[in-house]
């Protein structure tokens, strides 16, 4: 897992550049998730809000939003992701957001370190390797972290490795991000996500899908209250 460093420190330049017949579809549909994603902080206000995965884009007017609306804000990516990050929206003006990296492997391990903490949050957005051997523990972990009534959303239901191997297979950032050895045919072509919330978080922790803020390739759900 550590060398999807490499992959995650690209830039939206790169991104237009390697994979130019995505980059415009890809754009609009951020743009959609992230009009979601705000609406679920706006629910959230003076609340606090997790982010697994930041991605090589810093989302500059998000952590505006996040200081308007008094959200503690905790992000986790690899290291060198989360120090570009912490950098960049120190430069807009924008501090007092915690940044917990990982130097190698994945963020499951951050992720328990603030469950024994004690930490709690109103929303959570994972957003990372859509793969089950790293997200389903990531996902699991991530329950005991999660207030009841809050909402976990998950990006990228739909994704599968099938499609990525065979749309990106000349690419040499997803072929270090990702090692399509270690799966059957079988498993390349499941919904790995969609494996994770449906079969085991809905059932196992009573939760329920947020329809207001949901497409068919981004589920927010919702932990019911007592």
């Amino acid at each position: 897992m550590a060398k999807a460093n490499r992959f995650y420190m690209i830039s939206e330049q790169q991104i237009q550049e390697y994979f130019p017949e995505h980059y415009n579809l890809e754009k609009g549909h951020r743009l959609e998730l992230e009009k979601m994603l705000q609406g679920l902080l706006h629910e959230a206000k003076n609340g606090a809000f997790l982010e697994i995965g930041l991605g090589p884009k810093v989302r500059v007017e998000r952590a505006k939003l996040l200081k308007k609306l008094n959200i503690q804000y905790t992000g986790l990516d690899f290291q060198t992701v989360c120090d570009e990050h912490q950098a960049t929206l120190t430069k807009e003006g924008v501090t007092d957001l915690e940044f917990i990296g990982n130097s190698v492997g994945t963020y499951l391990y951050n992720l328990i370190r603030l469950q024994r903490l004690g930490r709690k949050f109103d929303v959570i957005y994972l957003d990372g390797h859509h793969t089950m051997y790293t997200d389903f523990p990531a996902a699991f972990a991530c329950m005991p972290l999660l207030k009841e009534g809050g909402v976990i959303a998950f990006d990228d239901v739909r994704w599968t490795l099938a499609n990525k191997e065979k749309n990106l297979k000349n690419s040499e950032f997803y072929k270090e991000m990702y090692d399509f050895s270690l799966y059957e045919q079988s498993e390349k072509e499941e919904r790995h996500i969609e494996v994770i919330i449906k079969e085991y978080l809905i059932p196992m922790f009573d939760m329920s899908i947020y329809e207001k803020y949901s497409l068919p390739s981004w589920i927010a759900l919702q932990r019911k209250t007592k």
